[in-house]
């Protein structure tokens, strides 16, 4: 069976309102927003979706209307990972059965384990699931990185074990990764770091999952594709741009706090609510504001 997973994701926000609850009519314009701009997918309850501030009941419960909403327009990808095996497996299963077209499991943080216990933990998952599951590094957050060499096995391995988004800034890691489709041709490797999306196309990669993309889609839209035509005056004008908006993920911490001010200012017009321990942040606004500001003509341009 053969694979096809390329493009640009975006790891979608997700957004609340004052009560704590999923803010739904917030969310779905944001996913017709995405839609309409071109994106390949979409990807819910990653590290930017805030999935390790949900119960398991609000995981599900958010998907299965998310993805009911979204209705096939494009593929939806789903966060499934979680320190509990048995809890990525349910996850997982759950996903597939409401129609994911694939999932994305982190591995499990906290503790640190064995190249050998890494690999059982994701061929657990992918064997009791049909769907495509992409392997998700993130060292930063889970104090691990995956080896190039554990990821290979995996993908020599597991038939259903279809690729990897990589969040390092390591370029050569990706390379290393994206050398996996000397052996297995479909596997796709994604970028996560905006600034790495054009270097890890040319090695090879299959697109990126990158946060930019959440409240500009179009820049990483149209870098992809202009690559793809091999249109490269269009395609470096838009890298240059799309190098000009990694300033935004120094504006907070969270990072991902400052790209979803970004979607209230840019997609919504209007605020939605944070839950604790995070708080509103007038600070935050007015840095994103002047973020916003500052790139406006190049935003405006490319949304024309």
């Amino acid at each position: 069976m053969s694979y096809d997973l390329k493009g640009i994701i975006p790891p979608v926000v997700t957004l609340f309102n004052e009560k704590g609850e999923f803010d739904w009519e917030a969310n779905y314009l944001l996913a017709d927003y995405l839609i309409e701009r071109g994106v390949h997918g979409l990807l819910y309850m990653g590290s930017t979706g805030e999935f390790s501030t949900l119960t398991t009941e609000e995981r599900k419960n958010f998907t299965e209307r998310i993805i009911r909403y979204i209705d096939g327009r494009v593929p939806v990808l789903i966060g499934t990972g979680s320190t509990s095996l048995k809890e990525t497996i349910l996850l997982s299963q759950h996903a597939e059965s409401i129609g994911a077209s694939g999932v994305l499991v982190v591995n499990p943080f906290y503790w640190k384990y064995t190249e050998r216990q890494l690999y059982d933990y994701y061929i657990s998952i992918a064997q009791s699931i049909r769907i495509p599951m992409l392997i998700y590094n993130i060292p930063l957050l889970t104090g691990q990185d995956l080896s190039p060499d554990l990821v290979l096995r995996l993908a020599l391995n597991q038939e259903n074990i279809v690729g990897i988004k990589d969040t390092t800034e390591k370029l050569g890691h990706i390379r290393q990764l994206i050398r996996i489709k000397e052996q297995r041709k479909d596997f796709a490797v994604f970028a996560a770091f905006d600034d790495l999306l054009l270097p890890s196309l040319q090695m090879g990669a299959a697109g990126a999952i990158n946060g930019t993309a959440v409240f500009c889609p179009e820049l990483s839209v149209r870098l992809f594709e202009s690559f793809q035509a091999q249109r490269y005056e269009e395609m470096f004008r838009s890298n240059e741009l799309i190098l000009q908006l990694m300033e935004i993920y120094e504006l907070s911490r969270p990072l991902f706090l400052a790209i979803k001010e970004a979607v209230h200012q840019v997609v919504l017009g209007r605020q939605t609510a944070l839950r604790p321990p995070l708080k509103e942040c007038v600070d935050l606004k007015e840095r994103v504001h002047m973020f916003l500001n500052k790139h406006n003509f190049y935003i405006s341009k490319v949304r024309k």
